[in-house]
């Protein structure tokens, strides 16, 4: 009997420590979401040549870059990504390095209207804050470094 209960809170252990990655990776999700919403109607972005040839945009979060304005509707993007309606599905990936930082890399994708979309997002695991987000899929090539506007 002591037998069964030690292997019953050994397997309770495993069990709690499965899921608490899992638990943190989605409170970090939740917190990309937010920040997210605070982004969507308040970006100012310039564009810089695009390198490669594939149909990606890439907009980075960070000080400012030599480029032109955008006329990339940025808003339209973020909401195909996080609005709720698009049933974008959101997987945890890795934990990657941009800018001497450590992030949580998440994986996403959904359809619309026949197409996959899908992409990568770059995040602090803690605030949520995005550093890096890709659109594959899209309509032309293209790297945005964008910046909240205040307002």
């Amino acid at each position: 009997m002591r037998s069964l209960s030690s292997s019953l809170a050994f397997f309770c252990a495993l069990s709690l420590h499965a899921q608490t990655p899992d638990s943190e990776h989605e409170r970090t999700l939740n917190n990309v979401r937010q920040f997210a919403s605070t982004l969507r109607e308040n970006l100012s972005c310039v564009e810089a040549s695009s390198p490669g040839s594939t149909n990606t945009i890439t907009m980075e979060f960070s000080g400012a870059h030599r480029g032109v304005p955008s006329t990339i509707d940025t808003s339209s993007l973020l909401q195909e990504v996080f609005a709720v309606s698009s049933g974008a599905e959101f997987h945890f990936d890795h934990r990657g390095t941009l800018n001497g930082k450590t992030m949580a890399v998440y994986n996403y994708s959904f359809q619309i209207n026949g197409k996959t979309r899908a992409g990568s997002i770059f995040a602090d695991e803690t605030t949520g804050a995005i550093s890096r987000i890709t659109f594959r899929g899209a309509d032309r090539p293209a790297h945005l470094f964008c910046s909240p506007q205040t307002r």
